[in-house]
């Protein structure tokens, strides 16, 4: 029976298999779009997709790292153009679905998981291929999104290709173009050739902040090394390249009369000018590598290691030692102190210290001399005083409980009517001393022996009793509990 031969028994199937499942991520939120309420017929998914990736693979090429909530609204901007009804709730909800379908949000951000059965190996077993397309990170501007390398081969149209060749391609297509005066088609080149440039400084932007992290991300013994004498080496090509492409194109436009193509060719310049650009950030980067990973390992070196499992002080420190003896209890408390306050030294006591502190003379303490406070002038008016005018007032509207009880209420009607020129204009002061005199009465506040009476007021109030009626008074300065209130003796 003859061999059957399939494309899984080829030797590059498993680099195709992965180039494939790539694109899985964006296929799946397209297919789950109609769970969430996103119309896959008014938006594009796939291209806002791929334009998020663009946006941040870009950000990281020109180290502007853009944020969380900045990629949803460049994505929704995106949206909205889609729309006919220029809807922008139905946008900003299109762009958060197409972030976290990249996020793999579904899985709280981890890795998307495949798994590929290979059939060519004894036994045939099963790999896992795990990877992640946007991944976020904290800075101090919030939540930056970070391109895996994964995302920086699907922004290079999913081809599993080295940056360098893809660049040294497109540069001689692009060569080709020019001297076929193609100038459209160059500049959609060039467009090409800038997102390559822009994906190698991405990953090596990528392995230098993860260096300055951690040093042991990356592999400085073979692998950086390597990618930073390619990148030194595609850089000094590339710029010199460049400057020749520009120079070509300059020199056409000084001898082209046809305004299209001036004008294409103007945009053709733009695009390379941007092109070296990237290519001098890139170059910066470059030199600038070896710096990074010294100063890294001077400040991690020195470093204490961090525990990223925090201790349960209560379930794991204070219960179990509730249930110690005390010997062991007083062990496991003193390591644990020990770790907490750090190294510490006992306290050496010193002879020469302790004489010195014994021959020292006693401090004679300085009593505190106290200042009389001065009591003012006593020939002073008080300010708290009720004028004379107003006692008598209120001294004849009080003579109405003499024959009979007189409700609160009444008196202060009675305080309320007074003409304001017999009281030189203090109504609400009579309004007052009344009502306090009638509380006072209710609530007798006896004075202290020593106390000197102030004139008038104690001999108007000791002659009255108040009870409670049970009814309720409202006036504009008086309100609550009614009182009754009656003369005991005669009210002078």
């Amino acid at each position: 029976m003859n061999e059957v031969r399939s494309p899984a028994g080829d030797a590059s199937v498993r680099a195709r298999w992965r180039a494939l499942v790539l694109t899985d991520p964006v296929a799946r939120l397209v297919r789950n779009a109609g769970h969430a309420g996103i119309d896959d017929d008014v938006f594009d998914l796939r291209q806002l997709a791929l334009a998020a990736i663009d946006v941040a693979v870009a950000s990281m090429g020109f180290a502007r790292q853009i944020t969380l909530a900045q990629l949803v609204d460049t994505v929704a901007g995106l949206a909205r153009l889609m729309d006919e009804r220029d809807d922008p709730v139905a946008a900003i909800e299109a762009a958060r679905w197409v972030v976290r379908g990249l996020l793999n949000d579904a899985e709280n951000q981890g890795k998307f998981v495949y798994v590929f059965h290979d059939i060519r190996s004894t036994p045939r077993r099963r790999e896992e291929y795990a990877f992640k397309l946007l991944s976020l990170q904290d800075s101090p501007s919030g939540a930056v999104v970070q391109a895996s390398p994964q995302a920086v081969m699907l922004y290079l149209n999913g081809l599993n290709l080295d940056v360098d060749d893809a660049e040294e391609a497109l540069s001689v297509v692009l060569r080709r173009q020019l001297e076929d005066r193609r100038f459209e088609a160059a500049g959609r080149t060039a467009e090409t050739a800038e997102r390559a440039s822009v994906a190698m400084a991405a990953t090596l932007a990528d392995i230098i902040e993860s260096t300055r992290r951690d040093v042991r991300s990356a592999d400085w013994l073979v692998d950086v090394p390597a990618r930073l004498a390619r990148a030194r080496k595609h850089v000094k090509a590339r710029i010199e390249a460049d400057g020749e492409v520009i120079g070509h194109v300059m020199s056409g436009i000084d001898a082209e009369s046809d305004a299209a193509v001036r004008r294409a060719s103007g945009d053709l310049v733009e695009t390379l000018q941007r092109i070296r650009e990237v290519h001098l950030d890139l170059a910066s980067r470059a030199s600038g590598a070896r710096e990074v990973l010294q100063q890294a390992q001077l400040r991690q070196v020195f470093s204490r290691p961090v525990r990223l499992r925090l201790l349960n002080v209560e379930r794991e420190l204070f219960e179990p030692i509730l249930a110690m003896a005390t010997a062991d209890a007083q062990a496991v408390c003193e390591a644990f102190t020990d770790r907490i306050l750090g190294f510490r030294l006992p306290r050496v006591l010193h002879l020469g210290d302790l004489v010195d502190s014994l021959l020292t003379p006693t401090r004679q303490v300085t009593p505190v001399e106290y200042v009389p406070e001065d009591p003012g002038n006593a020939d002073e008016a008080d300010a708290q005083a009720y004028a004379p005018e107003v006692i008598a007032a209120a001294t004849k509207i009080l003579r109405r409980a003499e024959h009979a009880p007189v409700p609160l209420s009444e008196l202060v009607d009675a305080a309320t009517a007074v003409d304001p020129e017999e009281v030189d204009g203090a109504v609400e002061d009579l309004i007052e001393l009344v009502t306090l005199a009638a509380l006072w009465a209710y609530a007798p506040d006896l004075p202290e022996p020593g106390d000197s009476p102030t004139a008038g007021i104690d001999t108007l109030i000791a002659a009255l009793t108040a009870e409670r009626t049970g009814h309720t008074i409202d006036r504009p300065m008086v309100w609550g509990n009614q009182l009754m209130i009656s003369a005991s003796g005669a009210i002078s």
